[in-house]
């Protein structure tokens, strides 16, 4: 009986036994069905998934473009809009990088995923919230959500033109603004010739620092170019938003400025702008010449009740912070123990012709020629030259000056004489006067002259030719012979012609370049002869001689007859 009991009790316990393994297969097929059948619809949702954005993707590559930035841009700063394209990449059991781009609504819409709102999101939230509503669905693949294109959109401009733009977020003030203006000098020149008034004019000169933003919500913000620039600061120079007006004042120069002179890259007069302070003014200088004095800085400032300057002192390392106000003139000192960099140029017949360093008011002729290593075989010192070069600026006002002055005179009493003193100022050349055979034939100190920058030292050759021209019957280049006198010269190039005025024939000296009768100099290499046109006086001129000598002998002879009566 017990012995039954026991194979009842065992046959139970083996069913029970093969029941469950049986079971635990079952679940195990069960799960591996349910797996296949899971990763089949993966599979199929993720083909599904691919060819619909694929499609996308290739309707959307076409509007890939490329924009040139001057830095990456911020995610944190850069808000998310309509028509900004996107990269959706999946990493994993999928690999693939899709193109999605932000509908006028605002979202991005993912098949299998769903529509997600990202518009008004700065880009960093926009990835945030995409890659965790990706990671739902695909949670084990590696996702990416990057910016590829930006958006376009438009700003209003308020200037002289009114006007709509094109930009896109990653377009600054300074990148635009040349169109702008363009735009407003187009207007100005159509308005001109429409009008054609004399005193017909529209001031042409743009605020480029204190320009405008003011945003959708409100909000402003300043655009100050000059100081970007300066600083390569975003604050001065911000990206537009949709829905900007970008306002742009002018005339702002004729009012609103200040001035920036004296040991400073670029002096001159600059627009103002309230949050001037020392250091940018010396920026917009474009910072300390290298003979500048930093802590001797002045600031002329005119004082309301007196009308007078007052003068304030500054160091520019410890008064960078010091506020400038409008009108108010900065002059940056020089050094007043600064080395000048001047030089002077040798050329010609010297052993080592070229630019050659002087010190100021102290280096002479005879320093630089020894420097050059001295003159070469073929130098002929009777036309050796100093060429001085005044600055040009000095040398017209110097010329007006005497023009002026004219006045002032007691030889100038024609017009004659008028215009030939004005023909011989404007003719003035630059030579010095200095006798090379002199200095160094018999080291005569007189002619050891101190140069001046940019002076030009030429070391002439022998020229072998003296020049004939005027009225002669071939004019040119005649051999020079040593001690000829004029004649020989003149016969050599075919004789005086029909018109030539034999009795003033001159001899200009090629060194001095001044006019002497033939007898009273004598010939040598390189200089010129020159015969004059023998043109008859004018009657006019004529008659007033005959008046002159008739006035005369009238005057003697009635002098004489009163003396004779007494």
């Amino acid at each position: 009986m017990r012995f039954n009991i026991f194979l009842v009790l065992f046959f139970a316990s083996s069913l029970n036994l093969f029941a469950q393994q049986t079971n635990q297969q079952t679940n195990q097929q069960t799960n591996q069905q349910t797996n296949q059948q899971t990763n089949m619809r993966i599979n199929a949702d993720s083909q599904d998934l691919l060819s619909q954005l694929s499609m996308q993707n290739m309707q959307n590559t076409s509007q890939y473009r490329i924009f040139p930035v001057d830095k990456a841009l911020n995610p944190d700063l850069y808000i998310v809009g309509p028509n900004d394209i996107f990269n959706l990449g999946l990493v994993g059991y999928l690999n693939q990088i899709i193109s999605l781009v932000v509908n006028l609504e605002g979202s991005i819409v993912i098949p299998s995923v769903g529509e997600i709102k990202v518009s008004g999101l700065t880009l960093s939230e926009a990835r945030t919230k995409v890659v965790k509503a990706v990671k739902s669905r695909y949670y084990s693949s590696d996702i990416s959500f990057t910016l590829t294109t930006p958006r376009n959109f438009l700003i209003s401009v308020s200037s002289l033109v009114q006007k709509k733009y094109e930009v896109t977020p990653l377009t600054r003030p300074s990148s635009i603004i040349f169109f702008i203006i363009y735009d407003s000098l187009d207007i100005s020149r159509t308005q001109y010739k429409a009008h054609n008034y004399t005193d017909y004019s529209i001031s042409t000169e743009f605020s480029l620092r204190n320009i405008e933003i003011i945003r959708k919500d409100g909000s402003r913000a300043n655009v100050d170019l000059y100081k970007y620039f300066m600083t390569n600061d975003d604050r001065y120079n911000p990206y537009f938003r949709e829905g900007d007006i970008f306002r742009i004042p002018f005339g702002q120069l004729s009012k609103n400025y200040i001035t920036i002179e004296g040991a400073v890259q670029l002096s001159g007069i600059y627009e103002y702008n309230k949050n001037d302070d020392l250091e940018t003014i010396i920026g917009l200088g474009r910072g300390f010449d290298k003979d500048a004095e930093p802590d001797s800085i002045s600031v002329f400032r005119v004082d309301q009740s007196t009308n007078k300057y007052e003068s304030v002192n500054l160091s520019y390392e410890n008064n960078k912070n010091f506020k400038i106000n409008v009108f108010d003139r900065i002059f940056v000192k020089y050094k007043t123990n600064y080395i000048k960099s001047i030089s002077v140029t040798l050329r010609g017949e010297i052993n080592r012709p070229g630019v050659y360093p002087i010190t100021f008011k102290n280096t002479r002729l005879k320093d630089v020629v020894e420097m050059a290593g001295g003159f070469k075989s073929t130098a002929y010192l009777p036309l050796c030259i100093v060429f001085r070069k005044y600055d040009e600026e000095y040398l017209k006002h110097d010329t007006n000056e005497i023009l002026v002055n004219m006045r002032a005179n007691d030889l100038i009493i024609s017009d004659k004489d008028k215009s030939a003193f004005e023909r011989d100022i404007i003719s003035r050349r630059n030579r010095v006067v200095v006798d090379f055979e002199k200095l160094f034939k018999e080291n005569d100190e007189t002619q050891n002259i101190i140069l001046e920058d940019k002076d030009i030292v030429y070391i002439n050759d022998d020229k072998k030719t003296v020049y004939v021209f005027g009225q002669v019957s071939n004019e040119g280049y005649v051999p020079y012979k040593q001690g000829a006198d004029f004649k020989y010269y003149i016969d050599r190039a075919g004789g005086y012609s029909l018109a030539a005025d034999e009795g003033n024939t001159r001899i200009i000296k090629f060194n001095s370049r001044g006019w002497y009768k033939p007898d009273k100099v004598q010939i040598m290499s390189g200089d010129f002869v020159y015969v004059p046109k023998n043109t008859p006086a004018e009657f006019k001129e004529s008659l007033l001689i005959i008046a002159t000598i008739i006035g005369t002998i009238t005057a003697i002879v009635t002098t004489y007859l009163l003396i004779k009566q007494k």
